[in-house]
């Protein structure tokens, strides 16, 4: 552009029988440029919301009263916010929540930031568990009416917004881990109409997993309660197979992968999240397609982290975003995160994870509008150049050289959302290298 304009300046100096010439030539470079500048002007980033684990409880604060669970039975899902209103419980927002299912106090003051940090997503994510704790297969009206109301509270703050939901091991209408029944798929998808599209909604309702397409980016939502360690659901095979097909069709360039359960170690308790041969197979199909595969999504554990695939040839090249939870019940303060990316690439440029401080605010008072202005953001959160699997391995190869435990004091912040939790179990620098160590993820 500089020559060009050099060029121009040029030609104003020489004389007439030179000037023709130099117009033309500056036309000509400037009709040369036009299509990289068209190019570049169709490059854009967009926003998107990110959530999980709400784990919504309707009888929060009053599980032994038959009373109010008969009248919420029996009241419409509509009629629910009236009733929560009404209970000091359901509205108490203040440091006693840590460590609990969320309340609707909670869940309105989540969504109300939310829609204050980024109110025309280009669609939002959610990565499953919506039910509470404790559930039972008893509780099966108040199962169905309970993602009803989350989604009716999605719907008010963000009309017409596509709203993508992936089942989690809470969401079922049996005991927890159980795979969901036709019923369930079936109430899923219509509980989520029409934000999300019927196409989507129709495959959720036949396979219990589904695909969504925006601009040139797919979204895959997985079903890994059905891959979870122990479980022998045959629906499995299927899903692996879906996936693949998808993933080798050369019009599909670029995918968001989304799920509730991560594969991998569970840092708890030292077991596998999925099946063993379960986990291969997707860690092999992540890294034969990972040139489309721009991101994976997960959740489940409440908390924030990552995950790295390797090749054969132990190089890194993808990863996977377990995202931290609304629900406060594993001792992380309540989050959601807004992901900026590019358009044209579809690859992950930001992450802002929104939190509430719930240790910060006083046990004794009830805080009427909580403002969600704690952050916890990649890249610079873990000091990574950018976010990407090579950054992320490189991150763990530093940790496990850094004697001065700055590298791990950051992550713990980034892992815990920012709480000052009893780390010793759940996060510590052997833990840490445990549960991310370079070869948990790698092709076979």
């Amino acid at each position: 552009m500089l020559k060009f304009i050099a060029a121009c300046f040029l030609s104003k100096t020489l004389n007439m029988k030179n000037h023709f010439y130099g117009l033309s030539l500056g036309l000509l470079i400037l009709l040369n440029l036009l299509p990289s500048f068209n190019s570049f002007s169709q490059v854009t980033t967009k926003k998107c919301l990110i959530v999980s684990d709400i784990h919504f409880d309707p009888l929060f604060g009053a599980h032994s009263d038959t009373v109010l669970k008969r009248k919420l039975e029996r009241s419409s899902f509509e009629e629910w916010k009236k009733i929560f209103e009404s209970s000091t419980a359901q509205m108490t927002i203040n440091a006693s929540l840590l460590f609990q299912d969320a309340n609707y106090g909670i869940l309105e003051s989540a969504l109300d930031n939310m829609k204050a940090k980024l109110p025309h997503p280009a669609f939002i994510i959610i990565a499953g568990d919506f039910i509470w704790h404790r559930a039972t297969p008893a509780d099966s009206v108040l199962k169905r009416k309970c993602v009803q109301f989350i989604a009716l509270l999605f719907k008010e703050h963000f009309p017409g917004a596509t709203i993508i939901p992936a089942m989690g091991n809470n969401d079922t209408y049996g005991a927890d881990y159980i795979l969901q029944d036709p019923k369930f798929f079936n109430d899923f998808a219509d509980t989520w109409a029409p934000n999300l599209p019927k196409s989507s909604g129709d495959q959720l309702k036949k396979q219990g997993y589904y695909s969504y397409e925006t601009g040139n980016l797919k979204l895959m939502v997985m079903n890994s309660a059905s891959l979870s360690f122990g479980s022998h659901y045959p629906q499995a095979p299927a899903m692996f197979s879906w996936l693949q097909t998808n993933l080798s069709d050369d019009k599909t360039k670029n995918v968001w992968i989304v799920m509730h359960i991560p594969p991998g170690s569970n840092v708890y308790n030292g077991s596998n999240f999925w099946n063993a041969g379960y986990t291969q197979t997707f860690i092999n199909t992540v890294v034969k397609y990972s040139s489309k595969i721009k991101l994976s999504i997960a959740s489940h554990t409440h908390f924030n982290d990552f995950r790295v695939f390797y090749n054969a040839a132990n190089n890194p090249v993808s990863y996977m975003r377990i995202v931290p939870s609304i629900g406060s019940n594993h001792g992380n303060n309540p989050s959601f995160e807004v992901a900026e990316f590019n358009s044209a690439t579809c690859r992950v440029i930001k992450e802002t994870n929104y939190y509430l401080d719930l240790a910060a605010l006083p046990k004794d008072k009830v805080v009427t509008q909580a403002l969600w202005e704690n952050t916890i953001s990649l890249p610079t959160g873990l000091k990574l150049g950018e976010i990407s699997a090579g950054d992320f391995s490189k991150f763990m190869d530093k940790l496990k050289a850094d004697q001065s435990g700055q590298l791990l004091n950051d992550y713990k912040k980034f892992y815990t959302v920012g709480t000052k939790i009893d780390s010793s179990i759940r996060i510590n620098k052997v833990n840490y290298l445990k549960y991310l160590k370079a070869d948990s993820l790698k092709e076979k």
